[in-house]
């Protein structure tokens, strides 16, 4: 086939797939060495080098060949696994990588001499040369023998015996050994030169002799007791892997296709892959099949107003709500369509932490957990730039150094953990490390020396309050810039990156106990809960992920601080933002007793919004507003409501950041 780029879609959603594969494994084996995962990794390797060359991509045909030979020498006991093999194919990894992401955009390529150069020679670097033991290639009768004796619990083991010079009839001799190995070890699979039939004149022949056998023991003991014969001068001993059948080529599966079983083909037949375009616009459409359902839900309140007796009422009624039923199943089943397990962005972090550990000297543990949670998937490509620097602060000014946690009486080796779960309608995702925490008074003085606030500001914040600094543009208490990260340095990129998307982020920290960032999501961004309210006979939409909660105040129990209205509760004192000023419409004509108040934010920092009348809960579709109004700052987008009429949606982290300008905090 000449063109394959009906394949490469398909190509490259395996190349992704056996390339994250192979990075877990190489994590996992830097831990421990096992079986399972050698040969997962020389699988994914032969994958690649496989479906690479029907795609004609010879840059990585070659380098995953490569590879695929180092394994081969470590699943056949010829090579050890160690720091600098693995580190080699990491380096081999990060170059497959960036030839993958070269290929997508139509190259050019990567130099690979280098990486070649490095493969090939790696062996050669040793101190010790390997044993090689070239055995021909088995007959089908020899497979079928090696075959018997894997089954049975043998080993199968490669042998080459070099017999002494001054050994006669070396035919004979090696007629003997072989017996003797078959009884006292285990089955001779194939014998190369094969077993002499006649005993004279063949000498020059059976000088050095190999052999495939079956053994219980390892090689070394087989060693040991084949050289204990007196005629034999040397013996070499390593273990030997059958070439299991492995799919070629890409163009090989798909022809392979019909001869898979029936019970896996029913099995593959349950998951599709769905293009995320497709996605998008089936959720669209749910979006405008539940503003119609809302608008009909809108109609059933008037009928029954007007015409609360007639049967045609009744029937609106059972339409109504029999498709609210229907839409929210089908709301529902999109969005969980759209879901990603966190695991696919949380993959990403244990490489990082492994290099970024070692550029620092430091031994970093990472823990994962949660990974199950799902969340939207545009959330997860959102969220992943906010969590890689929250996790690189926390290595660099987070974790201390070795030395430093002895002399605290901590372990040497610190510990980072990533945790994600869901909590109401929300996603919490957690950044938690056991390091030196944050000093809210080294916080405090660093704010002022950078003129972010002045001293009689820093000495009326609480401790909650200076740590939440961070956040502010600028700010650091790096001593020196670090290539990695500094403790503030664009945390508050961070904080306006999880404000976007509808979220908070929160502190919680000790000194010398560690520091924990909690971040709320929504679990979609195109679909969510909003609490409706009235200002000046206008309709606005609070998100319900920024509200905390919902309380009247008696208008006499509204005070005055530096000038602004302010609420106390629970003893906290909380500035109020009456919503009509904001938003430049006049005071309402009359006023009642009781103001009715939402207060937005997080734990450090709260306003309250003063509105006319709280409506309630309602699912609403999220619309972008049009380019020609301009950015709007405290609205985040609109909806229509089903009488038809739109109405904004605030910006919560905007009216939060009003607070604080205000406040200097």
């Amino acid at each position: 086939m000449n063109d394959m780029s009906v394949y490469r879609e398909a190509f490259m959603e395996e190349l992704a797939d056996q390339l994250e594969r192979i990075e877990q494994d190489l994590l996992a084996i830097e831990q421990q060495v096992t079986e399972p995962l050698v040969q997962s990794i020389f699988r994914a390797a032969h994958t690649i080098k496989g479906s690479s060359a029907a795609m004609e991509f010879g840059e990585m045909k070659l380098l995953t060949h490569e590879m695929e030979h180092l394994l081969d020498l470590v699943r056949g006991r010829r090579l050890d696994v160690d720091d600098a093999l693995i580190e080699l194919l990491f380096q081999a990894l990060d170059l497959l990588k960036r030839l993958r992401d070269q290929y997508a955009n139509g190259g050019p390529y990567a130099d690979i001499n280098g990486m070649l150069a490095g493969l090939r020679g790696f062996v050669q670097d040793k101190d010790e040369a390997l044993p090689q033991i070239a055995l021909p290639e088995l007959t089908p009768e020899q497979s079928e023998r090696a075959a018997d004796a894997v089954r049975s619990g043998h080993r199968l083991l490669a042998v080459q015996i070099r017999l002494a010079e001054e050994c006669p009839m070396k035919g004979a001799r090696f007629y003997l050994i072989a017996d003797k190995i078959a009884g006292s070890i285990g089955p001779v699979v194939m014998t190369d030169p094969p077993l002499p039939t006649e005993v004279q004149g063949e000498d020059a022949d059976y000088g050095t002799v190999r052999l495939l056998i079956g053994s219980r023991t390892e090689a070394a003991r087989v060693k040991r007791d084949i050289s204990a014969d007196t005629d034999v001068q040397k013996v070499q001993a390593i273990e030997y892997k059958l070439v299991e059948p492995a799919v070629e080529t890409l163009s090989e599966t798909f022809k392979e296709s019909s001869a898979v079983p029936e019970e896996r083909q029913k099995q593959g037949a349950q998951t599709i892959r769905v293009s995320v375009e497709r996605l998008e616009q089936l959720m669209n459409l749910v979006g405008e099949l539940l503003i119609d359902q809302t608008s009909l839900a809108e109609l059933k309140r008037t009928a029954y107003q007007r015409f609360p007796h007639e049967e045609f009422t009744e029937r609106l009624s059972d339409v109504s709500d029999h498709m609210a039923r229907i839409v929210g199943e089908l709301q529902e089943s999109v969005m969980k369509a759209r879901m990603l397990p966190i695991e696919h962005m949380f993959n990403r972090f244990p490489r990082m932490v492994r290099d970024l550990s070692r550029n620092l000297g430091k031994e970093i543990e990472l823990v994962l957990d949660g990974t199950e949670t799902e969340l939207d998937r545009t959330l997860i490509e959102e969220i992943g730039d906010p969590l890689i620097h929250l996790v690189r602060n926390a290595l660099d000014h987070g974790i201390e150094a070795p030395e430093v946690r002895t002399g605290k009486g901590k372990p040497e080796q610190g510990r980072v953990r990533l945790n994600s779960y869901h909590e109401d309608n929300q996603v919490v995702i957690t950044v938690e490390d056991d390091g030196a925490g944050i000093r809210p008074e080294i916080i405090k003085q660093s704010a002022v020396r950078k003129g972010l606030v002045t001293e009689e500001q820093a000495g009326r914040l609480t401790e909650q309050e200076a740590v939440h600094l961070i956040f502010q543009p600028g700010f650091s208490t790096a001593s020196a810039v670090s290539e990695i990260s500094g403790r503030g340095v664009g945390m508050d990129i961070v904080r306006n990156q999880i404000e976007r998307l509808n979220g908070l982020i929160s502190i919680r920290t000790a000194p010398d106990e560690g520091t924990c960032f909690t971040i709320r999501l929504p679990l979609t961004l195109a679909i969510i809960t909003g609490l409706m309210v009235k200002v000046s006979e206008r309709d606005y939409v609070i998100p319900m992920n920024n509200v905390s909660e919902i309380v009247r105040i008696p208008r006499d129990k509204i005070q005055k601080m530096q000038g602004d209205n302010v609420i106390l509760i629970r003893d906290q004192v909380i500035p109020l933002v009456p919503l009509h000023e904001i938003m430049g419409y006049p005071a309402p004509a009359s006023l009642g007793k009781n103001v009715p108040v939402v207060i937005i934010g997080s734990m450090d920092k709260k306003v309250a919004l003063a509105v006319d009348e709280t409506i309630g809960n309602q699912e609403i579709v999220i619309k972008t507003l049009p380019p020609m109004l301009g950015k709007l700052e405290h609205v985040a987008g609109a909806t229509i409501l089903g009488n038809g009429r739109v109405a904004l949606i605030l910006e919560a982290a905007y009216f939060v950041k009003l607070r604080g300008r205000r406040y200097g905090a």
